[in-house]
């Protein structure tokens, strides 16, 4: 379906307090773009696809002017007009959605349809200071690719195992576990490509060596980290920990002092880092050692998990900014000043 962008009535601003003369705001979905520009140009809704990017959205836009497009992270689809701005010399910001409808509601605005969501999207991105996304490479797109696909291959297991489990005819069970078995095995391709890939990523980039040298991060872990948070070593513990969705929402008010919950966030980089703690609470003692002292103080299992990723993820952090290898001793001294739950 063809949708051409159209104009609205935006007051134009010189320059938004984030230093950018021109801020475009885009919600993505699956099939469509919809686009709010600070400028009123060329604001509506457009096809995701490269084509139409470009007709409407990037043709418009002088590389040499300060302009930010703004986008909430998908799984995968701002990612071709993400790298199209960026290869147009076009800055990008990829922001957390949790974040950005706090931002809405303190503004009042509790509607939500695509086109107020770019609009929202607009408004953050004049109003708030940003970290820019990183232009992708040729190898790191790849990389992305596999990550993405061993993603769906094992949400495909898992579905999979669900009809095995609930189905009782002899012909139907025999599909289910041809399927599961092809799954598995593409699944160990998929795994094989990604360890070879990390070697080759290795000689260019030390983060890969970085994170492979703490205790708990596996090769896919390290892929995930890599593909998914692009961010890490750039923010603070804090900031990370609330991107990745570990941090605990403050939840009091009079005398009520109640659970604090953990919600939004990278789910797929969640549930990297689930997996890297928990290995790293069985071979690492400093994080073993942790956890133990948070089931001994009566914290539930999900609570105690929960902290130890946060501190992984914080560990992880520093590693990666002050470009140093994992030292046992050195971070369980830090931790134990840092982590509070």
């Amino acid at each position: 379906m063809n949708r051409e962008a159209t104009t609205i009535s935006v007051n134009e601003a010189t320059l938004s307090r984030t230093g950018y003369q021109r801020v475009i705001g885009v919600d993505v979905a699956k099939d469509k773009l919809d686009l709010c520009d600070s400028h009123g140009k060329i604001t509506g809704s457009i096809n995701n696809d490269l084509d139409h990017i470009h007709k409407h959205l990037l043709d418009h836009i002088d590389p040499a002017s300060r302009t930010l497009i703004i986008c909430e992270s998908t799984a995968s689809y701002h990612l071709l007009m993400m790298d199209a701005a960026h290869d147009n010399s076009v800055d990008v910001a990829v922001v957390n959605a949790r974040q950005v409808r706090d931002f809405a509601k303190g503004q009042g605005r509790l509607e939500k349809t695509d086109q107020i969501d770019a609009g929202v999207l607009c408004q953050f991105g004049q109003d708030v200071k940003v970290h820019l996304t990183a232009p992708r490479t040729a190898q790191q797109k790849h990389h992305t690719a596999l990550v993405n696909r061993r993603e769906a291959l094992l949400k495909m297991r898992g579905q999979e195992r669900m009809r095995l489990e609930h189905t009782h005819d002899a012909e139907a069970i025999k599909f289910l576990e041809e399927m599961l078995e092809n799954i598995q095995k593409q699944l160990k391709s998929v795994e094989k490509r990604l360890h070879e890939i990390l070697k080759e990523l290795a000689k260019e980039d030390p983060k890969v060596d970085i994170l492979l040298s703490h205790t708990g991060v596996g090769k896919v872990t390290a892929s995930v980290l890599l593909t998914r948070l692009p961010e890490l070593g750039t923010l603070n513990r804090k900031q990370v920990a609330k991107l990745v969705g570990v941090s605990p929402i403050a939840n009091q008010s009079g005398r009520k002092d109640g659970k604090r919950p953990i919600r939004g966030g990278r789910q797929d980089v969640r549930n990297a880092m689930y997996m890297a703690a928990n290995s790293a609470r069985r071979h690492d003692p400093a994080t073993k050692a942790f956890y133990e002292r948070l089931r001994r103080q009566g914290k539930p299992f999900k609570v105690a998990m929960v902290a130890c990723m946060r501190k992984m993820l914080s560990t992880l952090n520093q590693m990666v900014r002050n470009e140093e290898t994992f030292d046992a001793t050195k971070y369980a001294s830090m931790a134990e000043v840092q982590s509070c739950c």
